[in-house]
This record gives C-alpha cells, sequence and structure tokens, in this order.
C-alpha cells in the first residue's frame, strides 16, 4: 500500500466516524497531526546518521517520582484515557516515566483501581484522583512543559502500597 492508499482509507474511516455521531473526530485528527509532527521533529531534526536507538529527546525540567505532570497521552482504544492529562510519575525510567493517569474529581464514587490523593497546584493544595487501570509508560517527548511540574501532598509509600496492595493481591 502506498501513503495515499492509506490516508485515503483513513478519510474514509474518519468519515464514517464523523457520521455516527458517537466520536469526536476532529479532536482525533488533531491527534493525529500532534503525533505525526512530534515523529516528524525526533526523526528529521534529532536524529543524526539514521540512528534512531541512540537518539535521546532532552527536557528542560524533568519531573520526579512522587511529582504530577501533564502528558499527551495520545489516543487510543474507547476505554482508555486519551489527550492530555495530568499523570502521577511512579517511576523514572531515564526517558520513559513509569505514570498512572489522574482527573479531577466528579463525584464521590471510588472504585478498586481509584486513589484521591492531595496535590499542590499553584501554590494551591487540591485533589485529584489517580486512575490506576490505566497505569503505563510514556515517553518524555509527550511532557507538556507549558504547564508546571506540580508536588504531591499524599506519602509517597500510601501510593506505593495502593498500587502494591491493588494489583499485586
Amino acid at each position: 500500500m502506498s501513503i495515499e492508499n492509506n490516508l485515503k482509507q483513513i478519510h474514509n474511516s474518519l468519515e464514517k466516524l464523523a457520521q455516527s455521531g458517537n466520536y469526536d473526530v476532529e479532536k482525533y485528527s488533531y491527534s493525529l497531526m500532534h503525533q505525526t509532527s512530534q515523529l516528524e521533529y525526533f526523526y528529521c531534526h534529532l536524529v543524526k546518521n539514521g540512528d534512531s536507538h541512540h537518539t535521546y529527546y532532552h527536557i528542560s525540567k524533568k519531573p520526579k517520582a512522587h511529582q504530577l505532570a501533564y502528558f499527551n497521552i495520545g489516543r487510543g482504544f474507547p476505554k482508555e484515557m486519551m489527550d492530555g492529562h495530568w499523570c502521577y510519575i511512579v517511576k523514572n525510567m531515564g526517558y520513559k516515566l513509569l505514570v498512572i493517569p489522574c482527573t479531577s474529581l466528579k463525584d464521590d464514587k471510588v472504585s478498586k483501581y481509584e486513589k484521591i490523593i492531595e496535590i499542590q497546584m499553584n501554590n494551591q493544595n487540591t485533589f485529584c484522583m489517580l486512575h490506576l487501570s490505566d497505569m503505563r509508560t510514556l515517553d518524555i517527548q509527550r511532557i507538556d512543559l507549558r504547564k508546571p511540574i506540580c508536588q504531591v501532598i499524599t506519602p509517597r509509600k500510601d501510593v506505593i502500597t495502593f498500587i502494591k496492595e491493588t494489583l499485586l493481591s
């Protein structure tokens, strides 16, 4: 298949999705455009001599474990979190971070895969919800550096205990 044929098929699928009225095709197409531009930046501006395995993206402020950073998670399947989200950093693994996406508090319901934590954002204490079922690794290139890195008030040992008890029991 050619790029042109692939793009035509994508266009046809996007048209069908739009006609269904059940999916935000504009956001999805923007997400594809953003990811493509990030890939272009990496492969066309950072990679030297075709050696992408030894090319790394460096950021000015790298978050540490037990902090929150804002990531462009990208688009996945319907039940996965997508687009931009604050994420709790479980572990810094160099150029990848093990993270748990967070959301604001919507109601008082907390499932066994969720935990409310206290954070400090813009010098104000507030709360957010960890969604352990969406835990994943993310490349540091997905961090949105326009957003601040937030401190977590909830003790790290409480979060780690929650992860261990939920995942390993």
